[in-house]
């Protein structure tokens, strides 16, 4: 893995604060405490979906105005044919994984992983949070918190240990432990490593798509 050069704060460092900062209030204050007393459970979602994408947009206008760097420096490169078909491959291999894993969760006495609940999600909803989780984390926590963190400390496994962490701690409130531990943990430490081994946005976006995508179908068949 090639370097991308250093560079100085104060730039990155306001954009690590946005990058993990933002959806961690997001989720454990503002969602929970004051959107959802606000909304519906549509409203809930769409301001969730808002939030995302927006934080998304504001991280790579400050890569590319602010910090003056390609977006290249977090991740968004063209990715090859072949690089695409893995994303694939493993997306498919992953996505099986996920109800397996659910199953195993619920045999050992983990209660309610959450996939059995899509079926009364709205379809709309939950196709719109397929592609914002697919796109908007990835952007977020892989290409622009992994990249910076990792400039900052001169660590990988620095950059990818927080990048995980903030993660799963979004999705805490609405999952239960037992899904958190046994299929949030493994999935986003899987999504930040394939980042990490290929520094490849649209290669990740497409694992993590075809990973949720099967919500969708669960949905669909309920």
């Amino acid at each position: 893995m090639q370097g991308s050069g250093r560079i100085k704060p104060p730039v990155p460092t306001v954009g690590l604060v946005c990058a993990l900062g933002v959806p961690l209030l997001y989720a454990l204050v503002l969602d929970p405490y004051v959107v959802a007393d606000a909304t519906g459970p549509a409203g809930r979602a769409v301001v969730g979906y808002a939030v995302m994408w927006t934080l998304a947009g504001v991280l790579l206008i400050l890569t590319a105005v602010v910090e003056r760097r390609p977006l290249s420096t977090v991740g968004l490169r063209r990715p090859s044919v072949v690089l695409l078909g893995l994303g694939v491959g493993v997306g498919v291999a992953l996505s099986l994984l996920v109800p397996l894993m659910s199953v195993v969760i619920a045999a050992v006495g983990g209660g309610q992983s959450g996939v059995a609940d899509v079926s009364s999600t709205t379809q709309w909803v939950l196709a719109a949070g397929i592609v914002t989780a697919a796109v908007t984390e990835e952007v977020v926590f892989r290409g622009y918190a992994i990249e910076r963190l990792t400039e900052l400390t001169g660590s990988w496994w620095i950059g990818a240990f927080v990048s995980v962490v903030v993660f799963v701690a979004i999705h805490v409130p609405n999952w239960s432990l037992a899904h958190v531990v046994g299929v949030v943990v493994p999935l986003g430490a899987a999504l930040t490593g394939l980042y990490v081994w290929k520094r490849n946005l649209p290669f990740v976006v497409t694992v993590h798509f075809l990973v949720d995508a099967p919500l969708l179908v669960l949905a669909l068949a309920g």
